[in-house]
């Protein structure tokens, strides 16, 4: 028997020997968090498990990412029973010149073509791909619904290859509280006239559909489109209560069950006192007028005099006197040409709100704004992003940069080449300067031409747009949908993180709010953080909050296990990730990795 045994196990020593060199260029299947961007040439790493950790009605996300060679890679979820994951295939998009010093040129992850597509439900084209010999992401949403009860799920995300399949764990741990499915900073990112238009060849009803399509998308990011009803039938109500209706009064068949517009912008001539009139009425009519405001000017005087604003404001105002202004402006430009008082929503760029030593406006600035908001009972404070955050215009020397190339650096940014943490932290400021709500000035900028080759616009890559137009012809399926990016995904992140520092200042604690914050984001230039950074400072917030309302934390995080609803935790040992095992393979089951067979090659030489 012993002989017998000291053969099989020659045997399965030899067999074991001639596949390590197969074994050693074999395809490997990692775990990453969702807030890095995993580019071609990454190198494959020993986390081979996900852990995240999320509150009810939050998503939660992280990478699996294969690194080649593989072929007709493919995925699937199992277990995670009560939960609802979604699988995307990450597409890069080819950047030839970088936004800003912090950027680069090559291949950015950021597309994400979905296994069955979260708008209209219909398989598309994610699956299989190729991965050759480069890395290659599969992103991985896991939404918590709103009723879930709280405790750790387990289930499983299975890659397949032309090599076999790889196994890799996940644990998702689900704190007892619950994030609201509208989002408690109000938000408005552009969506212009004809650009949907132009991307996706439609017109008429179907762009208007299409439009709230978008939308729909949009509000399961947590962020609202304002201008959807720009689409040439703004005129006419019935038109705008048919399509966009749904989506100002929560009742759109979005994940995020309930979700609302936080904002309706008025599209109407600027100075027509009759056309404001009406959307007011009607707007007062359907319950949404709290919501609607005029974008009375955007960037004086680039886009309009400054003379110009009081009539437009007037015109509102004569309309309904309740009806709120919005410009993006700093308040002492507006005091300083008189129209101060003309407006409700002062939305001044993120670089004059906290700016860098030596500027004139050089740190935080917030305080300065308290007048203009006790001043009326309709004021609000904003926060808006433009190409100051990657710098606007010019190349970039990156060999030998100016002092201004170095300016443009660091700031929350939503381009492709930058960083995904930069993609993530507008909220988190906007939070430490207490603000109520973020403006983005367009979405789908880009879709004129092809944004699938190139976003390059205003010297950033993807200024202005942060979908791609998902055409039949490009991601399978039968239906036009609109796909998001990685930073969508990003913002939806800061989006959630806004809800948790919000919940522990509403639970009782603003001060440590503010502190972890903070600490986090030192000030407004400084946005590049490590993920694990993101991780330990929202558990640090859930803890908190579960503290002070007199909930337990779920087993798994307490046991060191934690992630959050825009990356993951992760766990490994040394060596590559969980290899895509070959058929051949199968007399080794019980050493599916490379360390395992090591071991047992180890053991059997010593017998």
């Amino acid at each position: 028997m012993k002989t017998r045994r000291r053969a099989f196990t020659a045997a399965a020593v030899a067999l074991a020997l001639s596949l390590l060199p197969l074994a050693a260029s074999a395809a490997e299947a990692w775990v990453a968090s969702a807030t890095e961007k995993i580019r071609p040439d990454a190198k494959a790493r020993p986390q081979t498990e996900a852990h995240l950790a999320a509150a009810r009605n939050e998503f939660a996300a992280f990478q699996v990412v294969v690194t080649g060679p593989a072929k007709r890679v493919s995925a699937r979820v199992e277990g995670l029973d009560g939960l609802q994951a979604t699988l995307f295939r990450v597409d890069t998009l080819d950047v030839t010149s970088p936004s800003a010093v912090d950027g680069g040129t090559g291949r950015w992850p950021d597309a994400l073509v979905p296994a069955v597509d979260d708008v209209v439900g219909e398989q598309r084209n994610a699956f299989p791909f190729d991965a050759g010999s480069e890395s290659r992401a599969v992103w991985v949403d896991v939404h918590v619904p709103a009723g879930a009860r709280s405790g750790v799920y387990q289930g499983a995300v299975v890659i397949s290859s032309d090599a076999g399949e790889a196994r890799v764990p996940v644990a998702v741990s689900v704190y007892d509280f619950v994030l609201p499915s509208t989002s408690s900073l109000r938000t408005s990112f552009g969506l212009s006239y004809g650009v949907i238009a132009a991307a996706h060849g439609v017109s008429g009803d179907a762009d208007a559909a299409l439009r709230a399509r978008y939308g729909q998308l949009a509000l399961d990011h947590r962020i609202t489109l304002t201008g959807l009803n720009d689409d040439g039938q703004h005129a006419d109500f019935g038109h705008l209560d048919r399509f966009y209706g749904p989506l100002i009064d929560g009742t759109a068949p979005t994940r995020l069950q309930g979700a609302k517009l936080t904002a309706v912008k008025y599209v109407g001539g600027r100075t027509s006192v009759a056309e404001h009139a009406a959307w007011a009425k009607h707007a007062r009519e359907q319950g949404w007028f709290d919501r609607l405001f005029d974008y009375t000017c955007d960037e004086p005087p680039l886009t309009c005099a400054w003379s110009d604003i009081p009539a437009r404001a007037g015109a509102a105002k004569q309309g309904d006197p309740e009806f709120r202004t919005l410009v993006t402006t700093q308040l002492w430009d507006a005091e300083d040409h008189g129209v101060a008082d003309d407006i409700d929503v002062m939305v001044p760029v993120v670089n004059w709100m906290d700016d860098r030593p030596g500027s004139a406006v050089a740190g935080d600035q917030r305080d300065r704004y308290d007048p203009f908001l006790a001043s009326g009972p309709r004021k609000e404070v904003w926060l808006y992003q433009s190409c100051m955050s990657h710098g606007c215009g010019g190349t970039v020397n990156i060999g030998s940069p100016s002092e201004s190339d170095r300016y443009f650096t660091g700031w929350p940014s939503y381009m492709v080449d930058a960083s995904a943490s930069r993609n993530r932290a507008m909220e988190w400021i906007t939070f430490l300067e207490r603000a109520s709500g973020e403006l983005y000035w367009e979405t789908a900028y880009s879709f004129r031409r092809d944004p699938w080759s190139s976003q390059w616009d205003f010297s950033g890559n993807g200024d202005g747009t942060l979908f791609y137009p998902g055409k039949p012809s490009r991601i399978g399926g039968k239906t036009d949908v609109p796909v998001a990016s990685v930073r969508l995904k990003m913002i939806r992140a800061g989006m959630q993180d806004y809800e948790y520092l919000k919940a522990l200042s509403d639970a009782g604690d603003p001060e440590l709010a503010r502190k972890i914050a903070r600490d986090l984001f030192p000030n407004a230039w400084s946005t590049d953080v490590a993920p694990e950074k993101f991780d330990q400072a929202r558990q640090q917030i859930a803890q908190r909050i579960l503290e002070l309302t007199g909930k337990p934390m779920p087993a798994a995080v307490e046991a060191g296990f934690s992630g959050n609803g825009g990356g993951c935790g992760s766990a490994g040992g040394s060596g590559g990730g969980a290899l895509l095992a070959l058929p051949a393979l199968a007399l080794l089951a019980l050493v599916p990795r490379r360390r395992a067979l090591a071991r047992a090659v180890a053991v059997a030489a010593r017998r």
